[in-house]
């Protein structure tokens, strides 16, 4: 008898699950309260607005990122062009101000301590901890019960 998964969910971690599942030999079944699957990468039309809840920024979209081999094995980026924007979102204030989130670290940090000069400290203090997250490479060759201590 074959052994077999029921995930709940066809968002991308589900269909994900279902698709290693296959690959490992397990029957697998999910099951998704909408009628699309894709979960948070959907989109949907409520009083006349349509809500874009798509991702905007993907995890190992880079094929020097190691994260990018899982997305390989899934057929996720074949013959798909990734574009990496100049800003990931902007926030305009009531008094006319504008936050813009930049995805180079340099030009954030040089925006931020435009807009706030005397937060300098913090602004930097921020950023260092946003290059720290930058130098993790996320050890997807390890078991998870490897990385627990």
């Amino acid at each position: 008898m074959q052994k077999s998964i029921i995930i709940i969910g066809a968002g991308i971690a589900g269909l994900s699950a279902g698709c290693y599942g296959q690959m490992n030999g397990y029957r697998t079944q999910v099951f998704e309260m909408h009628d699309k699957p894709g979960g948070l990468c959907t989109a949907w039309t409520r009083k006349g607005y349509t809500i874009d809840s798509c991702i905007h920024w993907l995890v190992g979209s880079s094929p020097a990122d190691n994260f990018y081999r899982i997305w390989e094995e899934l057929g996720a980026v074949q013959g798909r062009r990734m574009v990496d924007h100049d800003e990931f979102m902007r926030i305009e204030g009531a008094n006319g101000k504008v936050f813009i989130v930049y995805t180079d670290v340099d030009h954030l940090e040089q925006h931020m301590k435009e807009l706030a000069p005397a937060d300098k400290k913090v602004v930097e203090e921020f950023i260092e901890g946003i290059r720290a997250c930058t130098r993790v490479d996320l050890p997807i060759e390890k078991h998870l019960s490897y990385m627990v201590p």
